[in-house]
């Protein structure tokens, strides 16, 4: 995928995790961070890791609104150790990358963005795990396999949410997404002729996540 911003080499890293170390890449942005963006990739059972090329278009999105990057495989994928866990393993391991991102990229706001499962996973996370971010980004989040989760009287929802999804996804029924995306005070953006993968389309996982991070961090 050609780079068209003037950034820093990727960094690969390993990171602890709570099932073993965890592979994964982190971005810096061609000046100081304005944030900081966790990103999460689909299911591992279907090729999903964080060399997906909605992921990738994803990070180079936070990259071009000012934003620090870290994907990461999920356990067992790639050089991750550990095993999958069904989500519930994996939204462990997206609190412990996120709590490494806070601590290399302080004192700016840290979001959460994922695709599919990551989407899913990302929002356990959110919910779950007392996780206070400055927003939540939900890429095809897939309705049609999943139910929403449902918060608790010790959850909590992000301030912000903003929801990406193609009008061609059969993994994505929109009219439980856009029911979502009213419930919550979410912007929903939907994408003519996209399918799950954004076929084509990536310039519109780029530029949502860019447009979105803009609107939601202090110039």
């Amino acid at each position: 995928m050609p780079r068209d911003l003037p950034t820093p080499p990727p960094e690969r890293l390993f990171l602890p995790g709570p099932a073993g170390r965890l592979d994964a890449t982190f971005e810096l942005p061609a000046g100081a961070p304005r944030g900081a963006v966790l990103h999460l990739h689909p299911h591992p059972l279907g090729g999903g890791t964080r060399q997906n090329n909605v992921v990738r278009h994803g990070a180079l999105g936070s990259l071009e609104a000012g934003c620090a990057a870290v994907r990461f495989d999920f356990r067992g994928v790639g050089q991750s150790e550990g095993r999958h866990d069904e989500g519930r393993g994996e939204v462990e391991d997206a609190a412990a990358v996120l709590q490494w991102l806070r601590l290399r990229v302080p004192g700016v706001p840290s979001c959460v963005w994922g695709f599919s499962f990551g989407a899913r996973v990302g929002a356990e996370l959110c919910l779950g795990n007392g996780t206070r971010v400055a927003g939540y980004m939900g890429v095809a989040w897939p309705t049609a396999l999943y139910i929403w989760p449902q918060s608790g009287p010790r959850q909590f929802w992000p301030a912000r949410m903003a929801f990406l999804a193609g009008d061609r996804d059969d993994f994505v029924d929109l009219s439980q997404l856009r029911a979502i995306a009213r419930e919550r005070g979410a912007t929903l953006v939907e994408v003519p002729g996209a399918d799950h993968f954004f076929s084509g389309r990536l310039d519109a996982v780029r530029a949502f996540t860019a447009d979105t991070l803009r609107s939601w961090l202090p110039a």
